[in-house]
């Protein structure tokens, strides 16, 4: 299925094509060149649209968000112990939130294992009501969650959901050696040369 955004959207990723990450960075490729947000990585592709997401109270970068299509990828990377996984539990966390806020999900089957579709009524900038549907990814690692929330007008369609998990197998986790609580969202930082102040690289 070809959608719309193919043409009417520039995401600057180019022909972009799936990999076979996303991988803990000591067993990525050595040929792969990666931005350095810290524990994420993402592929060094020369047009990419990335921002980081700076909590204005604690100045602290929590995920960063690509253009993908004509949809916004938000990335986060989550601690979780050594030989469990920590989607499941995150995933069951979410139906919650969409069920107390009378929204609508079901689970399908991706690339990277289970995910969520979820579609919530919220108000627009004109104050007016309508229905969001966003696409939940998780993918564990090695100590690692690397989850994905997608929105945006094409993201159902099978064209966008492909280019996301192209994206997705091109990234990279440097988890560290830090001991942390199951379910800690990692502080991000700028790539090295990248202005002090602006959510953006």
């Amino acid at each position: 299925m070809t959608g719309a955004q193919d043409t009417a959207f520039d995401d600057g990723l180019g022909e972009l094509t799936a990999a076979d990450g996303p991988w803990s960075l000591a067993d990525a490729p050595t040929d792969r060149a990666f931005i350095d947000f810290g524990p994420l990585r993402l592929p060094a592709i020369a047009g990419i649209k990335v921002r980081a997401e700076v909590d204005r109270a604690s100045q602290r970068i929590g995920a960063v968000t690509v253009l993908v299509a004509d949809c916004e990828v938000q990335l986060q990377v989550i601690a979780a112990p050594r030989g469990q996984g920590g989607w499941t539990d995150v995933r069951r966390a979410l139906a919650q939130t969409v069920r107390r806020k009378s929204g609508f999900l079901h689970t399908v089957e991706g690339r990277f294992g289970p995910e969520l579709i979820a579609t919530v009524t919220g108000r627009d900038s004109r104050d007016l009501l309508r229905d969001v549907t966003f696409r939940h990814v998780g993918i564990d690692g090695d100590r690692w969650l690397l989850r994905a929330v997608v929105m945006g007008p094409s993201v159902a369609e099978d064209a966008t959901v492909a280019r996301v998990d192209a994206l997705l197998s091109q990234c990279a986790v440097d988890r560290g050696t830090e001991a942390l609580p199951r379910g800690t969202v990692m502080a991000l930082s700028k790539p090295p040369g990248a202005p002090a102040a602006g959510g953006g690289s």
